[in-house]
């Protein structure tokens, strides 16, 4: 079985896997990277109605794909129903996500989903069921496709004691939220 990694990326255009479509893409424009499952909150930046299915050299894939204020305004937007399913452990940490899109140029997001050198996005059917999640209170498409356990979600920061140790000792939870650096520093793993 191949291992999947996923990337959020910030395009310069509207369109699906601009890393291997856009002749003018960046490594700067990887905003973060996940291996194995996509973070929570990067999918809080989309809704149902931004996944598209477009053709590749590989085939039609989806992925979501929405403007950087938009994408930005849903997050913000996620904050109750992510607090009705998940608590302070996921709402405390999306202002770290919303800081670190600050620092990768592009004006589109989306999200890839490669296994070794292939494409390998979900269904779209199941992608779309996913964000649906942040227009309702059902957790469970968006826990499947996160592959996500709530008992491992990071505490909430404490904002009594200093960013640092909190983002170290947390370190494994908050990439299960917000995945890891890829070309650039990440305020998750060192505050920027």
């Amino acid at each position: 079985m191949s291992a999947t990694t996923v990337y959020l990326c910030a395009a310069g255009r509207p369109g699906i896997y601009p890393m291997e479509q856009d002749t003018d893409f960046e490594a700067e424009q990887v905003a973060a990277m996940a291996d194995d499952a996509v973070p929570l909150l990067w999918l809080a930046l989309f809704r149902a109605g931004d996944v598209s299915v477009g053709d590749t050299p590989w085939g039609p894939v989806c992925a979501p794909v929405v403007g950087r204020e938009r994408g930005v305004a849903n997050l913000a937007a996620a904050v109750p129903a992510l607090g009705r399913m998940f608590g302070p452990p996921v709402t405390t940490h999306t202002d770290l996500l919303r800081q670190g899109l600050q620092w990768s140029p592009g004006d589109w997001l989306t999200i890839e989903w490669w296994c070794d050198d292939q494409p390998c996005p979900p269904d779209p059917a199941a992608l779309r069921s996913a964000l649906a999640a942040f227009d309702g209170d059902r957790p469970g498409p968006l826990l499947e496709l996160c592959g996500l356990d709530p008992a491992d979600l990071p505490a909430p920061r404490d904002p009594a004691t200093p960013l640092l140790p909190h983002l170290t000792a947390q370190a494994t939870g908050l990439r299960l939220l917000l995945g890891r650096a890829f070309h650039q520093l990440v305020p998750w793993e060192q505050p920027i």
